[in-house]
């Protein structure tokens, strides 16, 4: 091997006397060194490449840990402002705000890093090895080969022609030395010389850039690491004096929230105790749909609720049914027929058609807090409503509920089987369908389109459930069915099972995963197309959401991470999580880390299903590679033998419909699915996997769960009766319903809690455990009478009775204030309640309140509450006969939870009583004491005159006036029967209805 300074002191030599240099003899030690050189160079060039991309690893986690420390930072910042606006936590907020602060900082010193990192090392880097390492292995000496080869190529043809002369002159001449070619090969011996320098030079530069520049760029990348670690220590220890005192703070706000949740505890515990009616059980209610605690906010419930299936799907009998006009709410007696899958209700007037119910679009729930369980719900989607029964006893409501149930759950399974021979059966299915879509547009964001925000999209990906409009549609199409799989909402006829995941995820889900890293707030440097946005700009978008899916937030950088991420969505049943773990690109066919059998997801899934996974299990068949489908645990079975094994119906629906060729896979032990099902006698799989080896799609298009139409977005208490709709218009005007003003107990009721009031002095909130269920609220009825349905009584319950204060018919209940307990001693003696204006029909004393607070369109709880809630009116008693006057008492409940022995007393006989009797004739008989024949006036409107308020009100309305006790209210105009419209005296701003029996006339 020869040096670089030995070439160079043989070059000048050869260069100044070729003659007489010794050049050609060195030229073979010149070759091997530009090998030696040539190799070392390419361990050069492999180690350079690894470290341009680590170094790029680490630029590229830096920026990412940049960007989440923005959004970090971003939500402390939301965090303090809601501490600080919402909850007027202002240590708290104060103490977001400035983690967000210091987050900023520290991320923005990152930043400067990661771009020291950038300009500093990864930039000359890259340009180097893009430079002069440019090329493949050996391009370098190239030049310097050819030279070689043409000296060789010269050297032998000279060589020859020497050799030719000397053999034509009759000599023989033997090995010509290269001194002797010196002249003659002079040209090429200077351009292999010129080549090897060329060569010389570049591997100099190599070396010098590989070596002292490149040290030099880690020494400045080491200033920039100084320079952060330095600023962000400062910043740290100057951040630490105010964790210090934050820590001080924590402890006394803690304190407090500890307090206050100990206080919230013993309410609730007390609650708990009053209300023996919550601890019924919901066997019956088919409330699907549960969120999950660490889940999505939607689940569902895998079984329909069933009843005894020995009842059959048919029944024909009567039902009090409760309506809702205008200005009163009544319970009828109407005729109900269970048939043919739906619920017949009859009208008053019998010769009108029926309401017909599709009981497929139905819901059936029992009545919170029902106190004489009896009553139950039918909630219907297709026309908004909810309709409120109530049977003779439980037994006969337990009767109706299975019915109920089995009529639904009998119409879907002869759709499956005859869904192409019964067009009534393929029209209750299209109107299931259409109360799902219905639903489903209704969810967060589905109004716009996910890609564009176009509104009213109207195609659906059923694999990713998100809803997009026609242009972005066509791109969705182009990415192919194993990205997005489009159909149209309204051209195609789409099966339930299509529909699954549009009702758990919707668009606004989604985008919070797949659109994390974007700001919906600043759409004039949004990436994100518009309604009118050219195609290509919408192709560049939707492309890179959906197959880079370049704008979700990347959690992991190792895929064992990400497995145990989707393992734990699966267990959780969280759908969120599970759409992160696909935005990060995980192939979710992969088996799952600590699993002894080698189970995949969708294993795991249909293993773990307690009811609320059909959603996960969907995404997993949809979003897997269709190949990975029949992937086998250890044991050999395949997702679909799990469903066999498990009876899983509907999961088996779902996987026949993609790929019905699994039903033909075996096990380790020679099995199919079919055999499975058949050794454990589940009769319907057997039916399924029996369809999906004969080709019949048909059945697998459609599941039966509870799709849950009636959420929380809808509001059905504005139910009318059948007769009031037939006269009314579609957005009916708002009722009010005067508040209650008596409490009445049974005389044995009324000294049981006497005894217990005067056995335990201290005021214990049990002490009201049993009263809520057995006190009934009733309005006052100045000449006038309540008309009820009549029926047999509850054996605990007794006729409500107005009691008389003196001889003036009007009603003195005693009433207690919930501001101080002197207040409300000093009012034991009573306050006389004027009287509410009599009405032709009365309706229903309602039961005990569940709530308090002041609600419109609802009947009114317990006045003595003295909250003014109006909450929906339950079914009335049903008294045999009216009760002596004499066995019952008036009674008063304290805002706090009981009835002081105090507040209670048994009035002596009075002549002025009225008798109440239940009736169901349409002459709304009256019986009438003669001697209260004298009916109380209502009190004439008179504009500008002066009302004192009894109670405190308020308001749940907008139009509602709130107002205190004593305040005087100048009346303006009559809005209503029982409703006025009227000002606080003095304060014109404080302006609204109020309702009259919460006032007298003030004195002038």
């Amino acid at each position: 091997m020869i040096g670089v300074q030995d070439f160079v002191r043989e070059t000048w030599e050869d260069f100044k006397s070729p003659t007489t240099s010794t050049f050609a003899s060195k030229m073979l030690q010149c070759r091997q060194t530009v090998s030696i050189l040539e190799e070392t160079l390419d361990l050069d060039r492999s180690s350079l490449t690894k470290m341009k991309k680590s170094v790029k690893a680490l630029y590229n986690t830096g920026n990412t840990h940049v960007a989440n420390d923005a959004i970090v930072a971003e939500n402390l910042e939301r965090l303090g402002n809601i501490a600080k606006t919402r909850d007027h936590e202002q240590e708290i907020g104060e103490a977001f705000m400035k983690f967000s602060h210091v987050t900023k900082d520290l991320s923005s010193m990152m930043k400067n890093m990661m771009d020291g990192l950038n300009n500093m090392v990864l930039f000359p880097l890259d340009s180097f090895m893009k430079g002069e390492f440019k090329g493949a292995k050996g391009d370098l000496k190239k030049p310097f080969d050819k030279a070689w080869k043409d000296y060789e190529t010269k050297f032998a043809k000279t060589e020859k022609e020497k050799k030719k002369q000397a053999e034509n002159a009759g000599m023989v001449r033997g090995e010509i030395s290269g001194a002797e070619l010196a002249e003659e090969m002079e040209k090429e011996r200077k351009i292999f010389q010129l080549q090897m320098c060329e060569y010389l030079i570049k591997v100099n530069e190599i070396k010098t850039k590989k070596g002292s520049d490149l040290l030099q760029s880690l020494a400045e990348y080491y200033q920039v690491q100084a320079n952060f670690f330095k600023d962000g220590l400062r910043t740290i220890q100057h951040f630490h004096d105010f964790v210090e005192e934050l820590l001080k703070q924590l402890q006394k706000i803690r304190l407090r929230h500890d307090a206050e949740k100990r206080q919230l505890v013993d309410l609730r515990e007390a609650l708990k105790s009053s209300m023996t009616a919550y601890k019924e059980t919901n066997r019956f209610s088919g409330s699907g749909w549960p969120p999950p605690v660490n889940s999505s906010p939607a689940g569902y419930n895998l079984h329909q609720p069933t009843g005894d299936k020995s009842l059959g799907c048919e029944k024909k009998g009567h039902l009090l049914k409760k309506s809702e006009g205008r200005v009163r709410k009544m319970w009828h007696k109407r005729k109900c027929i269970i048939r043919d899958g739906h619920l017949e209700i009859s009208h008053q007037d019998e010769n009108k058609d029926p309401v017909k119910l599709c009981l497929l679009t139905c819901q059936v729930k029992l009545v919170p807090g029902d106190p004489g369980k009896k009553c139950f719900d039918v909630v219907s989607s297709s026309d908004n409503r909810t309709y409120h029964f109530q049977a003779e006893d439980t037994k006969e409501m337990e009767e109706w509920i299975s019915i109920l149930n089995n009529a639904k759950e009998g119409i879907f399974m002869n759709f499956l089987k005859n869904n192409t021979n019964s067009p009534s059966l393929n029209q209750s299915v299209r109107e299931l369908t259409s109360s799902i879509m219905d639903r489903i547009r209704r969810l967060p964001g589905n109004k716009e389109c996910c890609d564009c925000g176009a509104p009213d999209p109207e195609w659906l990906s059923v694999n990713l459930g998100v809803l997009v409009c026609l242009e972005c549609c066509g791109i969705h199409r182009e990415m192919g069915v194993h990205i997005s799989r489009t159909q149209s909402t309204v051209i195609d006829e789409l099966g339930t099972s299509q529909l699954l995941l549009a009702r758990v995820i919707g668009n606004g889900i989604f985008n919070e995963i797949m659109e994390a890293t974007l700001d919906p707030n600043d759409e004039s440097h949004s990436i994100k197309p518009q309604p009118n946005s050219h195609m290509n700009a919408r192709r560049d978008f939707i492309k890179a959401k959906y197959e880079q899916h370049k704008f979700a937030i990347i959690t992991c950088s190792d895929k064992e991470d990400l497995k145990q991420d989707l393992k734990q969505a699966i267990l959780y049943a969280d759908l969120p999580a599970l759409l992160q773990v696909y935005a990060e690109g995980l192939d979710l066919s992969t088996p799952l880390p600590d699993m002894k059998n080698g189970e995949t997801a969708l294993h795991l899934a249909i293993q773990e299903d307690k009811g609320t996974s059909l959603p996960f299990i969907d995404f997993l068949i949809q979003n897997t590679p269709i190949g990975s489908l029949d992937k086998k645990t250890n044991s050999g079975d395949t997702a679909l033998h799990l469903c066999s094994d498990l009876n899983s119906t509907e999961c088996m629906k779902l996987l026949l419909r993609t790929r019905p060729d699994l039903a033909k896979i075996e096990n380790n032990a020679g099995q199919t699915a079919l055999d499975v099902a058949r050794m454990r006698n589940f009769q319907t799989c057997v039916e399924l996997l029996t369809g999906a080896m004969t080709n019949k799609i048909d059945l697998f298009l459609h599941i039966n769960i509870d799709w849950d139409l009636n959420g929380d977005e809808r509001n059905y208490d504005m139910d009318f009766s059948d007769d009031d709709l037939d006269n009314t218009v579609d957005k009916p005007p708002k009722t009010r319903s005067r508040p209650s003003s008596l409490i009445v107990i049974p005389e044995a009721l009324s000294l049981a809690l006497k005894e217990k009031d005067d056995a335990a002095s201290a005021a214990k909130p049990k002490a009201t455990k049993s009263l809520n269920s057995k006190l009934r609220l009733s309005h006052i009825n100045h000449g006038g009478s309540a008309d009820y349905c009549n029926s047999s009584v509850d054996s605990d319950t007794a006729s409500i009775k107005s009691v008389p204060s003196g001889g003036n018919g009007r009603t003195s209940p005693v009433l207690t204030h919930p501001h101080s307990s002197a207040e409300s001693e000093k009012r034991h003696s009573g306050i006389t309640l004027p009287p509410l204006p009599p009405r032709n029909k009365r309706p229903p004393p309602p039961p005990p309140p569940s709530v308090q607070g002041h609600n419109r369109n609802k009947s009114e709880s317990d006045i003595a509450l003295l909250s003014h809630k109006r909450t929906i009116s339950e079914p009335p008693p049903r008294p045999t006969q009216p009760p002596d006057i004499s066995k019952s008492v008036v009674a008063s409940i304290n805002a706090g939870s009981k009835l002081p022995a105090a507040t209670t007393s048994v009035p002596e006989k009075s002549e002025n009583v009225q008798a109440r009797r239940y009736s169901t004739s349409r002459d709304e008989r009256r019986v009438t004491d003669p001697a209260l024949n004298t009916q109380q006036p209502k009190p004439q409107f008179q504009a500008k005159r002066r009302y004192r308020a009894l109670y405190d009100c308020d308001a749940d309305n907008e139009d509602e006036l709130t107002f205190m006790e004593g305040e005087i209210i100048v009346a303006i105009s009559e809005e209503e029967e029982e409703w006025w419209e009227g000002m606080v005296e003095g304060q014109p701003h404080r302006r609204g209805l109020f309702p009259l029996s919460f006032v007298t006339t003030a004195e002038d």
